[in-house]
């Protein structure tokens, strides 16, 4: 009896082990390259202007950081989404550096500090979405990293005039 229990044992172990449903999936990545080869890969942005003027003005036009910045970021817009991957991890790497380092004294203010994070952010986004490919997340995450450059040019232009203005009305309760 004991043996027949033993055998009963052992054939619904055997049984119960194999898993007949399990089948292994792999995604061609030649689909993936055939589908980019015949869409679109180049997308264009607009990025505002190095503002040279400014920065000489304020007596900082020799900011190598925010230089190179700059020029990573028109690198991007000048590049098809292929070869973007790279150049967001060099600029996800240089926001990085850049956020480290102490600004200049005029332009060392929250207001900066924080639509930098948001470019940061913004890059950090992109590089996930051009890693994992989705184009159709990719290309908005990419707007909205030269939207979010762009405010922070924006905002150091308008934070001068807005110190100017400020300095202003001290002088004229004085």
């Amino acid at each position: 009896m004991i043996k027949k229990a033993v055998y009963f044992i052992f054939f619904i172990n055997i049984f119960s082990c194999k898993n007949k449903t399990t089948t292994e999936q792999k995604v061609s990545p030649t689909i993936i390259e055939l589908n980019e080869k015949t869409s679109e890969m180049i997308f264009s942005i607009s990025l505002n202007d190095y503002p040279k003027v400014f920065l000489k003005e304020e007596g900082i036009e020799e900011w190598e950081d925010f230089e190179k910045l700059h020029e990573s970021m028109s690198r991007i817009s000048e590049l098809n989404l292929r070869d973007v991957t790279v150049e967001l991890l060099a600029l996800s790497a240089r926001l990085k550096n850049f956020t480290k380092k102490k600004f200049p004294e005029k332009l060392e203010v929250p207001q900066i500090r924080s639509r930098l994070k948001v470019v940061q952010m913004q890059a950090d986004k992109s590089r996930y979405f051009s890693m994992h490919y989705k184009k159709d997340s990719l290309v908005p995450s990419l707007e909205k990293l030269y939207e979010a450059y762009n405010a922070l040019l924006s905002r150091m232009l308008t934070l001068k005039d807005e110190t100017v203005a400020v300095s202003s009305k001290t002088v004229n309760k004085d």
